[in-house]
């Protein structure tokens, strides 16, 4: 079973939704040309090509307004993603400093599990299938046991657990920073939105081909102009959500850095690392 159900649109290559959404405007688009050639028989179809246009404007404003609403909805949420990354990496290197308050071998334990840790992290950041992602998150949940059981067990052990237990909440809180980016994966534009755009898309292209058939030339460079602009911003939001795949995705260098700074601190402690 996997770990994700993702919707159908999130499934699917992005340049392959892409290039199907486009051929489709253009289907619209001829479509609608074809309708408004229809209606050219009609006298009074040609004296309302005005009204038409006023309708076809409006629908387009309202389209845009879908889209920036939208890529607004898209953007935050990415900005998200990227500041809890940066947040999980302070409080991962929170906690490493704070181990050294622990007496050994806890202190050095530690240490080794949340270098691991942070290179598991590293691993499995940028997802490239479900398997990969509950492979991921499970090994990611066994550190966080090992760690929190340590802590813990240090706690009790102590007469003054005062150390132990500021070592706690700071794994507290990487523990509740790594459902907060698991949460943030899921928290995506939902699909209906993304339909509702595309088929106010769908009929703005037919208004636009309506018009152009109630002149009686067919425009294919300003369709194909009018495709090309809404596909490439409705990809781009879908790019944005997407946490698999895409040309957009969540800078991991805040971990990076922290992954390397932690590697130079035990290579000059004179720990083994790989």
């Amino acid at each position: 079973m996997n770990p994700v159900n993702p919707d159908f649109i999130y499934s699917q290559d992005e340049w392959v939704v892409q290039l199907c959404f486009f051929a489709l405007l253009m289907a619209a688009g001829e479509v609608g040309f074809r309708l408004g050639r229809y209606a050219t028989a009609s006298a009074k179809e040609k004296k309302g090509k005005a009204p038409v246009s006023v309708i076809e404007g409006s629908l387009l404003g309202v389209l845009g307004l879908l889209l920036g609403f939208t890529m607004s909805m898209a953007m935050s949420r990415f900005e998200r993603r990227t500041q809890l990354v940066l947040d999980e990496a302070n409080a991962i290197g929170t906690a490493y400093l704070r181990t050294q308050l622990l007496p050994e071998p806890s202190a050095a334990e530690m240490a080794n599990l949340l270098r691991e840790y942070v290179a598991i992290r590293l691993q499995h950041a940028n997802y490239q299938d479900p398997g990969q992602l509950a492979a991921g998150r499970r090994e990611a949940h066994e550190l966080q046991t090992r760690l929190w059981n340590i802590a813990v067990g240090r706690a009790r052990a102590d007469a003054n657990p005062y150390l132990a237990v500021q070592v706690v909440q700071s794994l507290n809180q990487v523990i509740d920073l790594d459902a907060a980016r698991w949460m943030a994966v899921l928290d995506r534009v939902p699909t209906p939105v993304i339909y509702v755009i595309a088929i106010v898309a769908l009929f703005a292209a037919i208004l636009a081909g309506y018009t152009f058939g109630i002149d009686g030339a067919r425009k294919i460079f300003p369709m194909c102009v009018l495709g090309i602009a809404i596909t490439v911003v409705l990809g781009v939001i879908l790019d944005l959500d997407n946490y698999r795949r895409g040309a957009i995705l969540v800078s991991q260098q805040p971990m990076i850095d922290l992954y390397l700074q932690l590697q130079s601190t035990a290579e000059k402690a004179g720990i083994y690392t790989h």
